[in-house]
């Protein structure tokens, strides 16, 4: 792998894959599109098909208060804006990029650094840190939940290409990219015809 890209976040720490799963059901059941990622200790949140601050790739406030509001309902303390403690550890938004011209995944990187128990963030960062983690030695398995959660909640895969240009991984992405394409159209299109029937833990 590219030095350059060597993933900063420990793969080591894992989070019970149910934590994840009950997590993203509270906060579906509460209006708020929530996708477990267990691989990555992540849960992927998508406020609609423009974001807010989409330029940016950042979960926009308005989602954040409600991600708030749904986690205080289930005995979460908020211990700033960003972290919030409970009986199954710490949870945090990652910082903001500072820049148009920000790294979208680099904050995702540096919280998990830190030691986060689970982190929240946009589908656009967790493509592009899965990716950059594991890039062409991705399995069978990683690119069919990576196709589930575009299918679900689609990503910047621009933005992604963009990050992953002269990198040892963009050989593979780029073969890749078209079938992610294709079916985030799809869920795209089933959504606006009113015929989409989400797979997300509810």
């Amino acid at each position: 792998m590219n030095p350059a890209v060597e993933p900063c976040y420990p793969t080591v720490k894992q989070v019970n894959q149910d934590i994840l799963v009950s997590l993203a059901r509270w906060l579906n059941r509460g209006g708020v599109s929530a996708a477990p990622c267990p691989w990555l200790r992540t849960i992927s949140i998508f406020v609609d098909e423009r974001y807010e601050n989409y330029d940016y790739d950042m979960i926009g406030p308005r989602a954040r208060f409600a991600v708030a509001r749904i986690l205080d309902r289930r005995g979460f303390r908020q211990r700033s804006g960003r972290v919030f403690e409970g009986a199954v550890g710490r949870l945090e938004f990652p910082r903001p990029t500072r820049t148009l011209a920000s790294d979208p995944a680099a904050e995702l990187e540096a919280t998990l650094a830190g030691g986060a128990d689970a982190v929240f963030a946009t589908p656009t960062q967790i493509l592009l840190a899965t990716w950059r983690r594991d890039g062409p030695e991705l399995s069978d398995d990683r690119r069919k939940d990576l196709l589930r959660l575009v299918r679900e909640q689609p990503a910047n895969l621009d933005k992604v290409g963009d990050w992953l240009r002269r990198t040892d991984a963009a050989d593979a992405w780029k073969r890749f990219r078209p079938e992610l394409e294709a079916v985030q159209e799809d869920g795209v299109q089933l959504r606006r015809t009113g015929r989409f029937r989400s797979l997300l833990p509810r």
